[in-house]
């Protein structure tokens, strides 16, 4: 019997952009209704949009001896307040969910927040991604009582979690 092989991640740099398209690709047409942009809309994106999407963020690419299976990113952009980052672009390649990877890619965020000296970290989850919510929710993430409607169909609501890091502004 084959021993499984452990979860790694790394920190893509603008130089690593063709395997973030790929990925990025690979889970849009996968749960398009998971994500805030179309496969379409990402298909077109030039080089330059891409070394930019990762000069601007932290993408961790999550590894399973060299198969690239899930990425997270850590965002900074769009948060109103100081203290606060993002968990956003969570997934995992179907074939490696409940094995560790989306608990590895959560705590390497967590950690990148932390390193940050952040408050607190926030993401939102669509209503009924039960998989996804009760990932978070181990790993510490409580819903804020704050929801938002689905970008792509404002008939979908996403809830809003937060983990806290630390107390104050």
């Amino acid at each position: 019997m084959a021993e499984p092989q452990a979860v790694t991640v790394c920190r893509l740099t603008a130089d690593d952009w063709q395997t973030y398209r790929a990925i990025r690709l690979a889970m849009l047409e996968e749960s398009p209704m998971a994500f805030g942009g179309t496969h379409a809309e990402a298909a077109s994106f030039d080089e330059q949009l891409w070394r930019q999407r990762l000069a601007d963020n932290v993408v961790i690419l999550a590894l399973v001896g060299r198969s690239a299976v899930g990425s997270a990113m850590y965002s900074e952009f769009g948060m109103s307040d100081l203290g606060d980052c993002a968990l956003y672009g969570m997934w995992v390649d179907p074939g490696f969910r409940g094995k560790g990877v989306g608990r590895a890619l959560v705590d390497a965020v967590v950690a990148q927040a932390r390193a940050a000296g952040k408050r607190r970290v926030v993401l939102h989850v669509v209503t009924g991604n039960d998989p996804a919510s009760h990932l978070y929710e181990r790993a510490g993430f409580v819903p804020t009582g704050h929801t938002v409607p689905f970008p792509l169909d404002h008939k979908v609501v996403e809830v809003e979690m937060e983990l806290a890091l630390r107390d104050g502004p």
